[in-house]
């Protein structure tokens, strides 16, 4: 039975671009129908062809060249009304393209999208933990990069029934975003979440870019992968702790214990691995 949808778009696929974000929403039941409806009457009523973010700030170009700021902000907002009213929770990940071999070092990942794409399994396993059973079906953005190694991927997976029921695999579609509405709102996600990272870059802190700070009112869970984190995965690798414990630790901790747990050294590490086992 399937009971939800998610839709996954990119952004930070240009060259110079330092971090690649991929990110989107879920949706649970019949809400994603609903919120197509609505999402498309919103484009109409502001004389839209589509919303997409890289046009927002465009003057006297691109699909938002007819509105005034003043009419620009209130599409914003009504587009941001619209996703806290119908998606159950959303992800965002990021990360750092030039540490991609850090962070992959010994795995099968030789491109940071299908990296990315791999953690959203792992991210609909979390989110929707306290659901009940059922499928999601995957709706990711048609021609990203990766794109292929992504669905073998899932594919396999989904031939594991352990698996498929684990990250709750239904289907694995690429659709483009005036298809299918939802991208437009990973977009607008997905965006924001690489200007919050370049803002990080360069000094700021975590969460502080204008539009990022208006998502929050749909549950998230935002991650960056970087050398650091590349650095503290081999470490655990080499440990001999297996992904899942990994994955496990990940999203019981934070990265100041994470710091601290990688100081402390492998007595810590198998206190907790223990933990890990004995959990129920």
């Amino acid at each position: 039975m399937v009971i939800g949808e998610a839709f996954f778009d990119e952004s930070g696929t240009n060259d110079d671009d330092k971090n690649l974000c991929l990110g989107g929403y879920v949706f649970v039941g019949n809400a994603a129908a609903t919120f197509e409806v609505e999402w498309r009457a919103m484009l109409a009523a502001y004389g839209l062809q589509r919303f997409h973010m890289r046009e927002f700030r465009q003057q006297n170009k691109g699909v938002f060249k007819h509105l005034t700021a003043e009419q620009r902000e209130y599409a914003l907002l009504d587009a941001i009304k619209i996703i806290q009213t119908y998606a159950s929770c959303g992800m965002a990940f990021s990360i750092d393209k030039a540490d991609l071999g850090a962070i992959t070092k010994g795995s099968d990942w030789s491109k940071s999208y299908s990296f990315l794409a791999n953690q959203t399994f792992y991210g609909i396993e979390r989110l929707l933990g306290g659901e009940e059973p059922g499928e999601v079906n995957y709706v990711f953005e048609h021609g990203a990069e990766g794109w292929g190694e992504a669905e073998k991927v899932f594919k396999d997976a989904k031939s594991e029934p352990a698996l498929a029921a684990q990250f709750r695999l239904g289907e694995f579609h690429r659709k483009i975003k005036d298809e299918a509405v939802q991208l437009q709102a990973a977009d607008l996600l997905v965006w924001s979440t690489l200007r919050d990272r370049r803002r990080v870059d360069d000094g700021g802190k975590v969460g502080q870019h204008d539009e990022f700070k208006r998502l929050q009112g749909v549950r998230l869970e935002v991650h960056h992968w970087n050398n650091e984190a590349g650095e503290f995965i081999q470490w655990i690798l080499r440990a001999g702790v297996d992904e899942d414990f990994l994955e496990w630790l990940r999203h019981v901790s934070n990265r100041q214990f994470l710091s601290w747990l990688k100081a402390a050294g492998p007595d810590a590490l198998r206190y907790f691995v223990k933990l890990f086992k004995e959990r129920p």
